[in-house]
């Protein structure tokens, strides 16, 4: 094929970096040498790259024509001892795609018709011959664009095949669900369209051979076939799973032995397999064989049969799908029929014949049974047979000593866990096989056993006796469903006359648990509280001794000796405040902690609870803002304890806060309670510190529990703080809540009543215990 680009003159000065046009190769019919010449020189002239061919013969011309492409033919209109139009049979016969121009020296009006209506593409009289340049550039353009025309027609109606193709395959998907015929039609479709000797679709068996299940119905021998294993699909499995398609256009490209034999015995030279993939899985393939030659498939057909193989995949899994939900639904009736059957009695062998029935029927085994272990033996309970030809084991009865390897937990035929045995035989002693099993004539065994309260009562089987059989996961999965399904319903009627004597029994257990529970509560809390005082009295007489020492009242100390007493004395304060907390802690779970209450300025509350951490927010380099709204002025509260909670969290905040600022705002919020809309006040510390995570804030309000909790601790701290502040908010009718986000920062929030209740106000004690002042 000719580019038309490549046919344009050369400019005088072409870019150095613009690719060069490939030369003209012309053939150019010629007996006069200086015509020649003339002919080359004005193309040359005209900046037309070329090579060329002379010729002044018939038979050099043919030969020329049969052996080199050319783009151009040039020919003289009369030559001695042939013309032309002898010329014009061989060109049009041999390479008709490329011009035939005639360079004569004189034709009439009517010869040149004549020769345009033969089908010479154009002429160019030799006095005129400054003229063929042009006609040649003309013309070349005119067939290149005829050869671009005919591609795009060719390729419209390969289009239009494989969509009319395309089309039949899905009005026969949406004329039946039977995924057969779908299938059918698919194989003859694309052995017609494709003119293959042979269309066969192969799909994977139960186990995981690839055989042919479908083969168009012009193939010879198609009987042999269907049914056949294919072992070139087999051989090439992993690349077919992958979705690889194998395009082999002659049969001596592959080497492994199996396919070449498969080709040699059906007479295959070429093949075409395209995969059936749907979401990654492999449903089979589609296979095109060429017997009678070896043949090339192009990008057209590959093209083609993938968009067959992808409606296949799709028509295959829509198939699967419709299966599945029929199964699913059929499992599903049976469970609610069982289900209703087990309901409607407390009769446990009337439970365990529908079981043993129902199951039977629905899976189309030979023989289903429920057996049941007691100290020494295993023992049948109840049976069900597909006929009364097969053996009954309803009778069957024995020690527990004869299956010991049943009994063993560690076992692979544990009674206590699923056992799949599509060979029976293979999965027990041969003394115990010819002994139990063989009178029987079991061949496959499902056995799923049955759990009672955690207590292994024994197993549903389902077994065959005619044929082998390998259940399916789903069919596994049902019978266990089955099984629990019998589990409850037994459960239900053993324990019916027990069941109020059972819930009475529990019931007192659960309050003699609870006046244990509350005992030991009350009783740490007490232990607590004394041991609090117990330690607390000589740690004030160790601080007051070193405070002594500290103001070297009975002499002077070296340097040493007043940093040693330095540490005693920021030790035990440190013990002091930890012991304080423990014992406030501990009053108010004792129910013992008594409020104080009063009305006071809230600035003024802020003010000195900012001043207490002032120097040390000074030395982090953080800035303190308080912000207090304008409707806010008073509130009521024990004073010493809303500083101790306040005071907490600022320090809280220092503490965790490297860069930035830490905020105390006061505002008051509408919130909607039991009893109405009431109005509190939110004392909220605001920082810009490290944040905490959302399964640290989980626990944050428990007692000793902190941010940094490990053996390699950051920060310091005893964990009774924020736990002591939610406690003491609880007390004075509000809570101490948290929003924050690991690198944002951190807001807690203290909500008090703006009133507190007339019961409270006056000042009664309190219990913990024993609070309700809504």
């Amino acid at each position: 094929m000719l580019d038309c680009a490549q046919a344009m003159p050369q400019t005088d000065s072409p870019q150095p970096d613009s690719p060069q046009p490939s030369p003209l190769c012309l053939l150019i019919m010629e007996d006069e040498r200086a015509d020649l010449q003339l002919i080359v020189r004005t193309l040359k002239s005209a900046g037309i790259i070329f090579t060329y061919e002379a010729a002044d013969t018939i038979e050099v011309c043919q030969q020329l024509l049969n052996t080199q492409p050319f783009d151009a033919l040039l020919s003289d209109y009369r030559m001695p001892g042939f013309t032309a139009y002898q010329v014009l049979p061989i060109w049009q016969q041999v390479q008709p795609e490329i011009p035939f121009i005639l360079v004569t020296g004189s034709l009439g009006e009517e010869a040149a018709v004549a020769c345009i209506k033969s089908g010479m593409t154009d002429y160019v009289l030799k006095e005129r011959l400054f003229r063929l340049p042009t006609v040649l550039m003309r013309s070349l353009q005119e067939f290149a664009l005829r050869r671009q025309q005919q591609a795009a027609m060719a390729q419209i109606q390969q289009q239009a095949q494989q969509e009319a193709m395309i089309n039949r395959i899905v009005q026969a998907m949406r004329g039946t669900l039977v995924l057969e015929e779908v299938l059918q039609t698919t194989a003859d479709q694309l052995h017609t369209a494709l003119k293959a000797d042979r269309c066969v679709i192969v799909q994977p068996k139960a186990d995981g051979a690839m055989t042919a299940q479908y083969v168009s119905a012009a193939t010879v021998h198609r009987a042999e076939i269907l049914g056949y294993t294919c072992p070139i699909s087999t051989s090439y499995r992993e690349s077919i799973d992958q979705g690889q398609t194998l395009q082999v256009d002659c049969m001596g490209q592959i080497s492994r032995p199996e396919p070449r034999t498969l080709a040699q015995q059906f007479g295959i030279q070429s093949l075409l397999m395209m995969p059936l993939l749907y979401q990654e899985e492999c449903l089979g393939a589609i296979s095109l064989h060429q017997c009678d030659r070896e043949r090339s498939w192009t990008v057209n057909e590959v093209s083609l049969v993938r968009a067959v193989a992808d409606q296949c995949a799709i028509a295959i899994h829509q198939a699967q799908l419709f299966q599945q939900i029929q199964q699913q639904a059929q499992r599903e009736q049976l469970l609610n029929q069982i289900s209703r059957d087990l309901n409607s009695s407390l009769d446990p062998n009337y439970i365990l014949q529908e079981i043993v029935e129902c199951t039977g029927e629905c899976f189309g085994v030979d023989r289903v049974t429920i057996f049941a272990l007691d100290p020494k033996y295993v023992h049948v309970l109840n049976e069900w047979r597909a006929h009364e030809q097969i053996v009954s084991m309803l009778d069957f009865k024995a020690p527990l000593s004869t299956w010991a390897d049943r009994l063993d937990p560690n076992s692979d035929v544990f009674w206590g866990r699923v056992l799949h045995a599509p060979r029976f035989a293979d999965t027990v002693e041969p003394s115990t096989y010819r002994d139990q099993v063989e009178p029987s004539q079991t061949l496959s065994v499902l056995r799923v056993p049955i759990f009672i309260r955690d207590q292994l009562f024994g197993g549903l089987v389902l077994q065959t006796t005619t044929c082998y059989r390998t259940f399916t996961d789903d069919e596994i999965r049902l019978v266990e469903r089955i099984a629990n399904q019998a589990a409850i319903a037994l459960y239900n009627a053993q324990s019916y006359e027990n069941l109020e004597q059972l819930v009475q029994v529990r019931t007192q257990e659960l309050k003699e648990e609870k006046i244990i529970s509350e005992a030991a509560n009350h009783a740490k809390s007490e232990f607590l509280a004394t041991m609090s005082h117990e330690l607390r009295t000589p740690l004030t007489g160790i601080l007051g001794f070193s405070n002594l020492l500290i103001k070297q009242i009975f002499g002077p100390l070296n340097e040493k000796q007043q940093q040693y007493v330095m540490g005693i004395t920021s030790c035990g304060e440190h013990l002091l405040e930890l012991i304080n907390d423990l014992l406030d802690l501990s009053k108010i779970e004792a129910g013992k902690e008594e409020l104080a209450l009063e009305t006071m300025v809230v600035e003024d509350v802020c003010q000195a609870c900012l001043s207490l951490i002032r120097e040390r927010a000074y030395n982090r380099q953080l800035q303190l803002i308080l912000a207090i709204a304008p409707d806010v002025s008073t509130c009521v509260a024990d004073h010493r304890r809303l500083k101790q909670i306040l005071f907490n969290l600022l320090s809280n905040a220092v503490k965790f806060t490297e860069v930035g600022s830490i905020t105390l705002q006061v505002q008051k919020q509408l919130m909607p309670t039991a009893a109405g809309d009431r109005v509190m006040l939110q004392f909220s510390v605001i920082d810009t510190g490290i944040g905490i995570s959302a399964a640290d804030q989980a626990l944050l309000f428990q007692p000793f529990q902190q941010l940094d909790a490990g053996l390699d601790r950051k920060y310091e701290g005893t964990g009774l703080g924020l736990a002591l502040s939610r406690k003491l908010a609880q007390l004075h009718d509000g809570d101490l809540t948290l929003q924050s986000e690991v690198g944002k920062g951190s807001c807690f929030t203290l909500c008090l009543p703006e009133k507190l209740p007339q019961a409270l106000a006056s000042g009664p004690e309190m219990e913990s215990g024993n609070k309700s002042w809504q």
